[in-house]
Protein backbone atom coordinates (compact mmCIF):
# COMPACT_ATOMS: atom_id res chain seq x y z
CA UNK A 1 0.00 0.00 0.00
CA UNK A 2 1.18 3.58 -0.84
CA UNK A 3 1.23 5.91 1.81
CA UNK A 4 1.64 9.30 0.58
CA UNK A 5 0.47 13.41 0.06
CA UNK A 6 -2.09 14.51 -2.15
CA UNK A 7 -1.00 15.31 -5.73
CA UNK A 8 -1.19 19.27 -5.39
CA UNK A 9 0.43 19.37 -8.92
CA UNK A 10 0.28 17.78 -11.82
CA UNK A 11 1.71 15.12 -13.64
CA UNK A 12 3.07 15.84 -17.02
CA UNK A 13 1.67 13.48 -19.32
CA UNK A 14 4.38 13.71 -21.88
CA UNK A 15 6.94 13.34 -19.42
CA UNK A 16 5.17 10.45 -18.11
CA UNK A 17 5.10 9.04 -21.51
CA UNK A 18 8.29 9.70 -22.75
CA UNK A 19 9.70 7.76 -19.41
CA UNK A 20 7.62 5.02 -20.01
CA UNK A 21 9.02 4.51 -23.13
CA UNK A 22 12.78 5.03 -22.26
CA UNK A 23 12.53 2.34 -19.42
CA UNK A 24 10.85 0.57 -22.31
CA UNK A 25 7.74 -0.61 -20.32
CA UNK A 26 4.49 -0.87 -22.37
CA UNK A 27 1.22 0.68 -21.40
CA UNK A 28 -0.59 -2.47 -20.47
CA UNK A 29 2.60 -3.50 -18.26
CA UNK A 30 2.60 0.28 -16.27
CA UNK A 31 -1.26 0.14 -16.03
CA UNK A 32 -0.53 -3.48 -14.30
CA UNK A 33 2.06 -2.25 -11.78
CA UNK A 34 -0.10 0.76 -11.24
CA UNK A 35 -2.89 -0.91 -10.40
CA UNK A 36 -4.80 0.74 -12.91
CA UNK A 37 -6.16 0.36 -16.47
CA UNK A 38 -4.73 0.95 -20.22
CA UNK A 39 -7.33 3.74 -20.19
CA UNK A 40 -6.15 5.63 -17.00
CA UNK A 41 -2.50 5.52 -18.49
CA UNK A 42 -3.47 6.42 -22.01
CA UNK A 43 -5.75 9.50 -20.34
CA UNK A 44 -2.66 10.68 -17.43
CA UNK A 45 -0.44 10.51 -20.85
CA UNK A 46 -2.80 12.51 -23.05
CA UNK A 47 -3.40 15.33 -20.03
CA UNK A 48 -6.86 14.14 -20.07
CA UNK A 49 -6.74 12.48 -16.79
CA UNK A 50 -4.83 12.91 -13.69
CA UNK A 51 -3.64 9.63 -11.24
CA UNK A 52 -5.07 8.97 -7.79
CA UNK A 53 -2.32 9.32 -4.76
CA UNK A 54 -1.70 5.72 -4.81
CA UNK A 55 -1.34 5.15 -8.62
CA UNK A 56 0.59 7.78 -8.91
CA UNK A 57 3.12 6.38 -6.31
CA UNK A 58 2.71 2.85 -8.10
CA UNK A 59 3.53 4.87 -11.27
CA UNK A 60 6.47 6.29 -9.65
CA UNK A 61 7.73 2.94 -8.13
CA UNK A 62 7.48 1.08 -11.16
CA UNK A 63 9.56 3.47 -13.39
CA UNK A 64 11.99 4.13 -10.38
CA UNK A 65 11.24 8.20 -10.81
CA UNK A 66 11.06 10.94 -8.51
CA UNK A 67 8.19 13.99 -8.38
CA UNK A 68 10.71 16.43 -10.30
CA UNK A 69 11.00 13.76 -13.12
CA UNK A 70 7.26 13.71 -13.23
CA UNK A 71 5.20 16.82 -12.45
CA UNK A 72 4.89 20.06 -14.64
CA UNK A 73 7.73 22.29 -12.84
CA UNK A 74 5.97 25.65 -12.22
CA UNK A 75 7.92 28.72 -12.88
CA UNK A 76 8.37 31.44 -9.93
CA UNK A 77 8.10 35.11 -11.08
Amino acid sequence: MYIGVMISQTVDGAKLRNLRERHGTSVSTLAEAAGCSNWNIYRIESGNGQPSPEVYGRIKTALSITDDDLLIQEEVA
